[in-house]
């Protein structure tokens, strides 16, 4: 009798990508939890600051802004004249689009008595970078609802991108590996002070004019941003002051986005401090890092000074 051996059937195309979107997945989500778990392991660092101003601290007086907020604001100088615990959430690279959800975060969980705000020039500048920059709020969109209005004006496929676990990390990972290294913890600018961060270099430089931006676009949704900003701390009833931080250059024309900030803190009655081209710091290249930031030195006298007017004002 005649026996047929019948071979096997291979998998068809369909079966094959089948078994790569599976293999995908199960790839994503292994690697993306464990660059989270790696991610939320990390105890110093500005990655970790940004996790302990979502998620645990109390103080009563918080500092908001970029780098000129986490350079220029020392917390024990205002803890010593307040006599309140001050935190400060500034955060290098970022806008005020990180700070206003950084706010949402806080509020979430209580609410401070004073918060200073840190402008900067052409803050309300119409661009695509200031947006790309709330990627370091990424891996904090699955369990803080509060930040992800913000997250989704990145792009408008932040949702779909979001379906993958690695994706908040993605860009972080260099980060993530070096802020779990025990060596990373004795690196100088990782020894923050309640989350300032003093810079050491002096300026040698002369005082330079900048006349880059004469006129530019401004955007309407990080001006709203702001004024939800200034409106939310006033119904907590917040004493609330918004600083611009001195620069070791001359602005040859009135910047568009100052003239937005001081109407809006008329409107609302909110003190502005503009220290941006005061004199003493003009004549005082010694105390900058460069021609943006104040070195230790410098943030030293500027919180000193702004701890006086808002006792001043107080």
């Amino acid at each position: 009798m005649d026996t047929t051996i019948k071979s096997k059937k291979k998998p068809t195309f369909l079966v094959k990508l089948i078994i790569f979107i599976f293999l995908l997945i199960v790839l994503d989500f292994g690697i993306g939890n464990l660059l989270k778990y790696l991610y939320f392991k990390q105890d110093s660092g500005s990655l970790y600051r940004t996790t302990y101003a979502l998620d645990s601290t109390r103080a009563d007086i918080l500092i908001f802004g970029s780098s000129t907020a986490n350079h220029h604001y020392i917390p024990d100088l205002f803890e010593k004249a307040f006599h309140l615990p001050c935190y400060n959430t500034g955060r290098d690279g970022n806008t005020l689009l990180y700070s206003y959800a950084i706010l949402k975060g806080v509020f979430k969980r209580y609410s401070p008595k004073i918060i200073i705000l840190d402008i900067n020039e052409q803050e309300f500048i119409t661009n695509q970078d200031s947006y790309d920059r709330v990627t370091s709020l990424l891996p904090y969109y699955e369990n803080h609802p509060e930040v992800r209005d913000i997250v989704k004006l990145k792009s408008p496929f932040e949702n779909i991108k979001l379906l993958s676990k690695i994706y908040p990390y993605n860009s972080l990972i260099f980060t993530i590996c070096v802020g779990n290294a025990d060596f990373n913890k004795e690196r100088i600018t990782i020894k923050d002070q309640n989350g300032y961060v003093p810079l050491q270099n002096t300026w040698k430089g002369p005082v330079t004019t900048d006349t880059v931006f004469k006129k530019y676009p401004l955007d309407s949704t990080k001006i709203n941003i702001f004024e939800s900003f200034v409106k939310e701390c006033i119904q907590r009833n917040i004493y609330l002051y918004i600083c611009l931080s001195p620069k070791f250059k001359v602005e040859k024309y009135v910047d568009s986005s100052i003239e937005i900030v001081k109407h809006i803190s008329k409107e609302f009655n909110v003190p502005f401090f503009n220290y941006s081209t005061d004199t003493f710091f003009l004549h005082h290249g010694d105390l900058f890092h460069d021609v943006n930031h104040l070195n230790g030195n410098g943030a030293n006298i500027y919180s000193e000074l702004v701890i006086r007017k808002i006792l001043q004002k107080q």
